[in-house]
């Protein structure tokens, strides 16, 4: 069976019983940061916290990566550009 570069989905969407381990290793640490976090993050926060260099290139790519968890449900956008877990129930 062959599959186009946009029929694989890289990030499952969220639902009960579904660990972040299935994540891919960036998504997965991502998430790990989200939820040490005291609060809500932006996306400058967590490029140093997985280990890439602060600047404007590796933010944007965590900023899409940060929306892109959003969209299936792992993270929520608590307000433009602040991000959180999602509520294990779903979306947020």
């Amino acid at each position: 069976m062959t599959f186009s570069a946009g029929a694989v989905i890289m990030v499952p969407h969220r639902r009960e019983g579904l660990s972040p381990d299935v994540l891919p290793d960036v998504y997965r640490d991502i998430v790990e940061v989200v939820a040490d976090a005291p609060g809500p993050v932006q996306a400058k926060q967590v490029v140093p916290r997985i280990g890439l260099p602060a600047v404007a290139a590796k933010i944007e790519g965590t900023r899409g990566k940060l929306k892109r968890l959003v969209e299936r449900g792992w993270l929520r956008e608590e307000r433009p550009g602040l991000f959180s877990l999602a509520p294990v129930d779903g979306p947020g």
